[in-house]
């Protein structure tokens, strides 16, 4: 993806395919018919595999360029070190990063009160003190909740 001509930019949509809109420099997607087909979701994706080789893993270098005494040039063991070009890499990635971070469980919970504060002040929130459901059937609770006009999202928490 490149915004404005720029490349290696790390802002890029979240979902495959689409194109960029030239005019206003924002991603698009169009369909066959050119409309949106959904929502936009941009983010800044780490590249999660980097990976170089070691002095190890380039081809060739196996044998000495010249001997060790006697030249008059410095000491060298193989063509493929780090201080030659073409050599291998002394300490670059090795292979897949994780990013993954856990929130620690106080923001975790500060995060669930203040969504619940926003529904309580919207009067969106409905506490339900006993819920007999007779059955096991996901079906039941989505028709449950469309009776009872609970709205689109539903925590259900068994204390």
């Amino acid at each position: 993806w490149e915004v404005g001509g720029a490349q290696g930019s790390s802002l890029s949509p979240c979902h495959g395919g689409g194109s960029w809109d030239q005019d206003s420099g924002v991603p698009s997607l169009r369909g066959e018919g050119g409309a949106h087909e959904g929502p936009v979701l941009m983010c800044v994706c780490p590249q999660l595999y980097a990976k170089v080789k070691t002095r190890a893993e380039v081809r060739g270098g196996g044998r000495k360029p010249w001997r060790q005494k006697g030249s008059g040039r410095a000491r060298h063991g193989s063509i493929r070190s780090p201080l030659w070009r073409g050599g291998g890499i002394a300490h670059g990635p090795r292979g897949p990063t994780s990013y993954y971070y856990m929130l620690p469980m106080k923001v975790r919970v500060l995060g669930l009160k203040v969504a619940l504060t926003v529904k309580l002040m919207q009067d969106d929130l409905h506490i339900v003190d006993s819920l007999d459901i007779p059955t096991a059937d996901p079906q039941y609770l989505l028709d449950l909740a469309r009776y009872r006009h609970w709205g689109r999202s539903v925590l259900i928490v068994d204390v």
